[in-house]
């Protein structure tokens, strides 16, 4: 009686996990195309985000960098280092900068060719400034 017992359990066991294993042929059959199709769409969103995630960034560098050369204008006029006429120009300088930039994001995409063009824009205006600083022209200082 319990042999027959397990025999029965063992052979339901076994029906049970025939029943459930997939099958040789199933294994090696192509992939569906809808399948194909969502993994495909998958790989299509992750370089989307990855695309995105550099946007930010190429952004972020150029604000920083446009917030650094300002800051070494105002320092540079606060010492007289920098006079008026050197302002302006290293000014007009930064709106180019920053016109491009406006450009570059105006269709909601910085490409890499924009942001290099933005860059060498920020170089010549950081070569300005450098040059400005330490021509050894001082600003007249007001008379108290």
């Amino acid at each position: 009686m319990i042999q027959r017992t397990l025999g029965t359990a063992l052979s339901l066991c076994l029906a049970v996990a025939f029943a459930l294993a997939v099958p040789a042929e199933a294994e090696a059959r192509p992939r569906s195309a809808s399948v194909k199709r969502a993994k495909r769409v998958k790989r299509v969103k992750r370089r989307q985000r990855k695309a995105a995630r550099k946007q930010v960034r190429r952004r972020a560098r150029v604000n920083r960098r446009q917030a650094n050369q300002r800051a070494r204008v105002r320092a540079g006029k606060r010492s007289g280092q920098i006079t008026r006429g050197e302002a302006r120009r290293i000014g007009k300088q930064q709106r180019g900068v920053r016109r491009a930039e406006r450009r570059a994001k105006r269709d909601g995409v910085v490409t890499r060719k924009e942001a290099r063009r933005i860059q060498r824009k920020q170089n010549r205006a950081s070569r300005t400034i450098r040059r400005a600083k330490h021509n050894r022209r001082k600003q007249p200082r007001a008379r108290r």
